[in-house]
């Protein structure tokens, strides 16, 4: 992720940076279960790959994970270019005995976008977004995805707050919205709040493996 969180310039480079020389975790002791799971997004799931090992050891099979930090669910940028957008990226992974499809999206591509913080100037964006991922799950419906889950954002802190409206906004869009697509939208915000010393890291913006830990469990909720 860059969830919906506004870098001053000063910390863009260093964050993109870090971004860059990151690379997925994985688990050190993969499941021998081959797996129906596959997971598509953005930095959430690809900078640590904590939710991706936690998922994997409590299911004890393999989850398929092509997500990538800092990708966009349109277009593309420095660290994460349209070639492996999210639609792209679900488009390159085989769906061979996939029967779910875990994925978020339009956090970067907010982030990067210069409509930000004003929720109006970046409602052509927020329709676009919705656009694509009705785009996307069309596809996943198309290929006999049968459990099609949306991991929502979190509201994160500090120079988060000025982009809270625009969060919020598209999370409760997603919630009233979503189910009628076949989408399960899971709505982390609640998990969070008051916790964000504990789940989100220094840089204000990605999990911490506590946070990525509820993530996944909000997850495996989803999976029972």
């Amino acid at each position: 992720m860059l969830s919906f969180i506004q870098l001053r310039k000063a910390a863009v480079i260093p964050a993109l940076l870090a971004l860059l020389f990151s690379a997925p975790g994985h688990a050190t002791n993969p499941p021998v279960n081959t797996g129906d799971t596959l997971i598509v997004g953005d930095s959430v799931f690809a900078l640590s790959g904590d939710i991706q090992r936690y998922l994997e050891q409590d299911l004890n099979e393999e989850v398929d994970s092509h997500a990538r930090s800092g990708c966009q669910m349109i277009g593309g940028n420095l660290i994460c270019s349209r070639r492996y957008a999210i639609p792209q990226q679900y488009a390159n992974a085989s769906k061979a005995g996939i029967n779910t499809v875990i994925f978020n999206g339009g956090g970067n591509d907010i982030q990067l976008n210069s409509c930000r913080p004003s929720l109006s100037a970046c409602m052509p964006l927020l329709n676009s977004l919705e656009a694509e991922i009705a785009n996307l799950v069309a596809r996943m419906k198309a290929d006999g995805i049968e459990n099609i889950i949306f991991l929502g954002y979190y509201n994160a802190t500090g120079q988060a707050a000025e982009l809270r409206e625009i969060n919020e906004y598209s999370m409760d869009y997603k919630a009233a919205n979503y189910p009628a697509m076949g989408v399960t939208f899971i709505d982390v915000r609640d998990a969070f709040a008051g916790n964000e010393a504990q789940y989100i890291a220094s840089d204000g913006i990605h999990p911490t493996a506590a946070g990525s830990r509820v993530l996944a469990d909000l997850i495996l909720q989803q999976l029972d």
